[in-house]
């Protein structure tokens, strides 16, 4: 795999997301280039372009044109969302809908934590990002107290870390896939 995204799509102040991310890099195959993608970081304003991205016209901001040459730049993601009210936090929300071409094919990966393993959110998250086109290859729910603390302290069970290192090598068979 040439480049693989994870974007921490949690924007508080208190979040634990960081540790999520740490755990993802660090079981992504050896000689994967990084690009840690913190949207708290990344700060996109609410949706502010003059065209929808599905019209396929030129960006009209600075901040439209870099988020999408990052997505672009690509060859897989691993999302990373906490389950907030049964859902996404808007930041993903609207970083998706800054984008239509780039999530396209895009071989994607969800991991979502929270109460209960983000049940809730997983499938919701998968729907969005099927609808804008990304290869969704599956999905990982990590649940408080059986696979971290509330402060974000990890100690994943054996089957999810093996989902993990399973997700990861399909994002990297496809990354690497020629074409068609």
């Amino acid at each position: 795999m040439t480049k693989l995204g994870i974007i921490l799509s949690s924007a508080r102040p208190n979040r634990i997301g960081g540790g999520i991310a740490d755990w993802v890099r660090d079981a992504a195959p050896a000689g994967t280039d990084i690009d840690l993608i913190d949207l708290r970081e990344v700060a996109l304003p609410a949706f502010d372009e003059t065209f929808s991205p599905k019209a396929e016209q030129p960006r009209t901001t600075p901040h439209a044109t870099a988020w999408a040459e990052r997505i672009d730049a690509l060859d897989a993601v691993v999302i990373l969302t906490p389950q907030y009210n049964g859902s996404y936090p808007g930041a993903l929300k609207n970083a998706i809908d800054y984008l239509f071409a780039e999530w396209s094919g895009l071989p994607t990966l969800l991991v979502g934590y929270g109460w209960g393993a983000a049940n809730e959110v997983l499938p919701v998250l998968e729907t969005l990002m099927t609808r804008v086109g990304a290869d969704v290859v599956g999905s990982i729910g990590l649940g408080f107290r059986e696979d971290l603390s509330v402060e974000g302290e990890l100690f994943v069970t054996e089957a999810k870390v093996a989902a993990l290192a399973s997700g990861l090598a399909t994002l990297e068979e496809k990354a690497l896939a020629p074409v068609a």
